[in-house]
C-alpha cells in the first residue's frame, strides 16, 4: 500500500549471472553471494532465480541468513563465509549447511556434534592471504592441517581467500595474494587433502584475473548490476522507487526541511517523497542527490528526514503530486550515482535499502 517500493527486475539478474558464465566459461562453477538479504534485494526470491539460472551454491554470512533460504524450500547448497560460532553448530549440521572454518576451536566443536550423531561435515578452509580478515594464515597453515587432520569427522569440501584490492588500479597486491595462496594450496594437497572446489575471485577479480578464477567464483555486486569494469555488459537490478505525496509552492528565500539548509533562491516547487533515511535513502545525500522524474532529473534539496526527502521539481514540465520518482536504477541516476554523492560505494546503497520498503518482482 505504501507508495515507496524496490522494484526487482528478475531477468536482469539473470542476465548478469550469465554474464558471469560467459567470462569464467563452462568448466567453473559458481557461488551467487546473497549474504545481507542479497544485498538488499530480498535473497529467497534472488536465490530461487539464481539457482535456476546455474548456480552451483549460495554464499551467506550468518546461520540467520542460512535457515530463512532453508525455511523457504531452498535446498542448494549455502556456504557461510562468515565461519560459525560453537552454540550454532547443531542448527548449522541439522540444515546440511556448509561452514568456513579458520578456528580449531570451530573445527573441534563441529566435530564434536558430527561424531555424536553419526555424520561427516563438509567445510571449506578460509586463508588469509593479505586481507588481514578471516583465515589461516600462510605462517599458521602446516600446524593447521596437522590438527585437522585429527578430526576424523570433518571432510574439506573446498578452500578459499578473499582479495582486498582487487577492484583498485594496481594488479600488484592481487597477483601478490595469488601467489599466496598458490603456495597454500600447495601445502594443503602435501597435507594429503585434496578440496573440490578452490575459489578465490570476487566481482572485481572475475573481470580483472583470469588467473583467479580456479575452479568456482564467488560474484556479488556484479549481480545485482554494479561494481562493473572493462566493456562487461551489467543491467541494474533495483530501482527505488516513490511517488510525489505534494507539491509546494514556495517564494524565493523560503527555507526547506530541517535547519533550513537549503533556501530557495527563486520561486520553487518542492516536491515532497515519502521516503527518509529510516528506508536508507542517506541523511548523506541531503543537498547532494538527483532524482528522476518524468524523463528529468531534479535536486534533493533540504535535509533529508527520517520519513521524508523533498525535491525541487520547478523545471520538471508538467510535474504533479502521484508522479513516480526513481531514487535510483534508471538511465538518469544510477546506484553507482548515489553511492558516489554519498560518498560511498553501491553496496551500502543497496543492502541498507529499509525492511519497510516493499520489493516487487517482475
Amino acid at each position: 500500500m505504501r507508495p515507496t517500493w524496490a522494484e526487482i527486475d528478475i531477468n536482469s539478474l539473470k542476465s548478469n549471472f550469465l554474464q558471469v558464465k560467459r567470462i569464467v566459461g563452462k568448466d567453473v562453477g559458481v557461488i551467487s553471494v546473497v549474504k545481507a538479504d542479497a544485498y538488499g534485494h530480498g535473497s529467497v526470491n534472488v536465490s530461487k532465480a539464481l539457482i535456476d539460472s546455474g548456480s552451483n551454491l549460495l554464499g551467506v554470512a550468518t546461520v540467520e541468513e542460512a535457515l530463512e533460504l532453508r525455511d523457504s524450500g531452498i535446498d542448494a547448497p549455502i556456504l557461510l563465509l562468515g565461519g560459525i560460532q560453537p552454540d550454532e553448530v547443531e542448527a548449522m549440521v541439522k540444515n546440511n549447511l556448509i561452514p568456513s572454518l579458520f578456528s580449531l576451536a570451530s573445527a573441534h566443536a563441529i566435530n564434536t556434534y558430527a561424531e555424536k550423531i553419526g555424520k561427516k561435515v563438509r567445510y571449506h578452509l578460509k586463508v588469509d592471504t593479505g586481507m588481514s580478515r578471516l583465515g589461516v594464515c600462510v605462517g599458521e597453515i602446516c600446524d593447521f592441517l596437522e590438527n585437522l587432520l585429527n578430526f576424523r569427522n570433518l571432510e574439506l569440501e573446498g578452500v578459499f581467500t578473499h582479495f582486498a584490492n582487487a577492484d583498485l588500479n594496481s594488479s600488484e597486491p592481487t597477483l601478490e595474494q595469488i601467489s599466496v595462496f598458490n603456495v597454500m594450496l600447495s601445502l594443503i594437497n602435501q597435507a594429503g587433502l585434496n578440496p573440490q572446489y578452490i575459489h578465490s575471485a570476487n566481482s572485481a577479480a572475475i573481470q580483472r584475473f583470469p588467473e583467479s578464477h580456479m575452479n568456482l567464483v564467488r560474484p556479488g555486486i556484479m549481480l545485482y548490476g554494479a561494481g562493473r569494469m572493462g566493456d562487461f555488459e551489467l543491467k541494474p537490478v533495483m530501482k527505488l522507487k516513490t511517488r510525489i505525496t505534494q507539491l509546494k509552492r514556495i517564494t524565493a528565500g523560503t527555507p526547506v526541511s530541517y535547519g533550513g539548509t537549503f533556501i530557495a533562491s527563486r520561486p520553487s516547487i518542492i516536491a515532497t517523497l515519502p521516503i527518509g533515511y529510516a528506508d536508507g535513502y542517506m541523511r548523506r545525500l541531503s543537498n547532494r542527490a538527483r532524482v528522476s522524474i518524468r524523463g528529468f532529473t531534479a535536486p534533493v534539496v533540504g535535509t533529508v528526514c527520517m520519513d521524508m526527502t523533498m525535491v525541487d521539481s520547478t523545471e520538471v514540465p508538467g510535474v504533479m503530486a502521484g508522479d513516480e520518482v526513481v531514487l535510483f536504477g534508471d538511465e538518469m541516476v544510477s546506484a553507482e550515482d548515489v553511492a558516489r554523492w554519498a560518498d560511498t560505494i553501491p553496496y551500502e546503497i543497496f543492502s541498507i535499502t529499509g525492511k519497510r520498503v516493499p520489493r516487487v518482482y517482475i
